[in-house]
């Protein structure tokens, strides 16, 4: 550049293929893992390192316009772009190369803009990226919020799981809210021999209780610690769809094409956070709802032995199905009605979230502050032991509680230790007819859910005829 060119503020929409000397000022909304490679080009022979790499931002610089800029450069140079600009920096392009998206191979690779135009980065002296101070800070900030894709163009998660193995390798737009946030682990890339962070996000949407989505990105590994459970709301542009062979699931993954928007400035993300107020997240809340559910306990007639459950739920004979039913003719060996054992959980009725005994109010601000918004429900560990084995921490909660009681939480909270132990003795060490709703574990439970939906002492008669050998 002579010293007679005069640099010149453009946006996305002004810039053609005679666009030269300018800069262009936006904000960060994604950002490709850095890739490397070693050079033979005679060139960077005396720089001391053949090494090179590449790096791709995309910028927004309007509620419409966005394009993606790529940097080319040394290790070094690369390492350094890396760790100066993330996701939500505003930056200065300066004297880029405009290229047509279309004759740009790399563009495959990386996410789609609405821009024909790329820009390519090298390691020209005249040309480079800094981070923008100017009085416009805050304004360009704020497009980091709007969204890369309608709504409306978005895949309920309950129809990508239905697709199974044969959608896998696609990408789909979705709108979800994070459900869990699993810890960091490092893995051992057998490729490279290199350690690399993986984090995995479950996710859920109005027709999905959890999806689980993985990430090797190292700038969404950290950026993972500040999204919020049940309250961080993802849309995410071009995810790839994979399949996790170890839970036999749709799972979700970043590939070089994805975006994604946190807490997109859209009503239906709204509408998402109040459905995931009203769903069963915990696991009490599971075992409620499944008793609460579409399944009548008169139609569970499947007769199973403990050792079948559990081969069923966990073993050999686990399918793809997300829960099963069970009658199983047990022995209660565990069921601590005037004991230490925890049996009666609170919840508030407008979050659903689990309070402490000694909670007068849940302490979220947006619910309601009296005792009247405080639901009290039976929540018993059960142990049931047959010829097979025994099925620990088995549920028997809210209504199947009270009927296998014959009471209620406030009658059962006035009775006195040898009424309680009278109760407890119905069932203890008494053979039992058992039916059982079983939520298989997956990438939303690292364990399975075996509910108790009805319990009676079984006749003698009945066991004998219907009890199984294995």
């Amino acid at each position: 550049m002579s010293s007679t060119d005069i640099i010149v503020t453009k946006r996305i929409s002004q810039i053609n293929q005679d666009a030269r000397s300018f800069v262009l000022t936006g904000v960060v909304i994604a950002k490709n893992e850095p890739k490397y490679f070693e050079s033979s080009s005679s060139q960077y022979a005396g720089n001391g390192s053949s090494s090179r790499g590449v790096l791709t931002l995309t910028i927004r610089d309007s509620d419409r316009d966005t394009i993606n800029c790529t940097v080319w450069g040394s290790q070094l140079m690369i390492d350094s772009y890396d760790g100066m600009f993330h996701i939500g920096d505003v930056v200065n392009v300066t004297n880029p190369k405009v290229l047509p998206s279309a004759q740009d191979r790399g563009e495959q690779f990386n996410p789609r803009s609405t821009s024909q135009w790329s820009l390519s980065l090298g390691e020209n002296g005249d040309s480079g990226i800094k981070l923008y101070e100017g009085a416009a800070l805050e304004q360009f900030r704020k497009l980091v919020t709007v969204a890369t894709v309608l709504s409306s163009d978005t895949y309920p998660l309950a129809d990508i799981a239905s697709g199974g193995q044969s959608i896998t390798g696609q990408n789909v737009n979705v709108l979800v809210v994070v459900r869990a946030i699993r810890p960091r682990k490092q893995i051992v890339i057998a490729k490279t021999g290199k350690m690399k962070n993986l984090r995995e996000v479950i996710v859920m949407d109005t027709s999905h209780g959890g999806m689980s989505m993985k990430f090797w990105n190292s700038e969404y590994v950290d950026r993972i610690d500040k999204w919020i459970p049940l309250t961080t709301v993802l849309l995410i542009m071009d995810v790839r769809i994979e399949y996790n062979q170890y839970h036999k699931s749709i799972c979700l993954g970043m590939s070089g094409k994805t975006i994604i928007t946190e807490d997109p400035a859209v009503e239906e993300a709204d509408q998402l956070l109040l459905h995931v107020m009203r769903v069963p997240l915990s696991e009490s809340d599971v075992a409620q709802s499944l008793f609460d559910g579409s399944i009548d306990p008169v139609n569970i007639t499947t007769i199973m032995t403990v050792q079948q459950i559990l081969d069923r739920a966990e073993g050999d004979l686990k399918g793809e199905e997300d829960q099963f039913t069970a009658l199983c003719y047990a022995v209660i060996s565990k069921f601590d009605l005037d004991g230490c054992s925890k049996i009666i959980s609170r919840k508030c009725l407008t979050c659903k979230s689990l309070l402490r005994m000694t909670d007068q109010k849940c302490p979220r601000d947006e619910c309601l502050p009296n005792p009247y918004n405080i639901s009290k429900y039976f929540d018993i560990p059960v142990d049931i032991t047959d010829h097979t084995g025994t099925l620990n921490n088995c549920r028997l909660v809210s209504q199947a509680a009270e009927n296998t009681l014959n009471c209620n939480v406030d009658t059962f909270l006035k009775m006195g230790d040898v009424q309680k132990g009278k109760l407890k003795w119905r069932y203890l060490l008494e053979r039992c007819a058992l039916k059982l709703i079983i939520k298989r574990k997956s990438p939303i439970r690292f364990q399975s859910v075996y509910t108790i939906v009805e319990c009676s002492v079984a006749k003698p008669q009945e066991v004998e005829h219907k009890i199984k050998v294995y």
